[in-house]
């Protein structure tokens, strides 16, 4: 267990199809887990929906975590995707990711939650949102699977239904942050 906890938006089954759709042509085992975070199968630790995150933080803040996202109103956010790209990840890994169109609202959002909770890596200056899709250490096999899903993607709006924290690896819902009631998306 990494005994980490993350802060993830979450999606409703319709904006889960919606993303599945994209990746239903894949027929190997995606796995979303970093490589370096001390789990031993991390295809049997993937147990994260797709999901963006917004920080993440040591176990021994939940405490103070829970408290603070407590106090916070969640805004209704619209993302959109709008290409697969792949970045370099941790000891020599590739992630294959949806790729998260600036928004200002969801920018904004991600500076206010730093402000009160700062986590250096989930710095607003310097993070890029993206939902992953499959992290791998072997080059090829992470290109052959983006070109699978470029042969029939589009670029896809997706609503956020909540908002939740975890404690990861394996994920373990700590706790649900439900979105104001707010008729405004971005």
């Amino acid at each position: 267990m990494n005994k980490r906890i993350t802060f993830v938006s979450t999606f409703d089954d319709r904006n889960m199809e919606k993303i599945e759709s994209c990746t239903k042509q894949i027929k190997e085992k995606l796995c979303k887990v970093p490589f370096g975070k001390n789990v031993d199968n991390r295809i049997e630790m993937d147990t994260l929906p797709y999901h963006f995150t917004l920080s993440a933080w040591d176990i021994e803040d939940e405490k103070n975590v829970k408290k603070a996202l407590s106090q916070m109103e969640f805004p209704k956010l619209k993302i959109s995707i709008n290409n697969v790209e792949i970045m370099k990840g941790k000891e020599n890994s590739y992630v294959l990711y949806f790729d998260i169109k600036k928004n200002k609202k969801l920018k904004s959002f991600q500076k206010k939650l730093y402000q009160i909770l700062p986590s250096e890596r989930y710095n607003p200056e310097n993070y890029h949102f993206h939902i992953t899709i499959h992290i791998d250490k072997d080059y090829k096999r992470i290109l052959s699977i983006r070109e699978k899903i470029l042969q029939n993607f589009k670029p896809l709006e997706l609503e956020v239904a909540t908002f939740r924290l975890y404690e990861i690896y394996p994920a373990k819902l700590i706790k649900q942050f439900n979105i104001i009631n707010d008729s405004d998306y971005e």
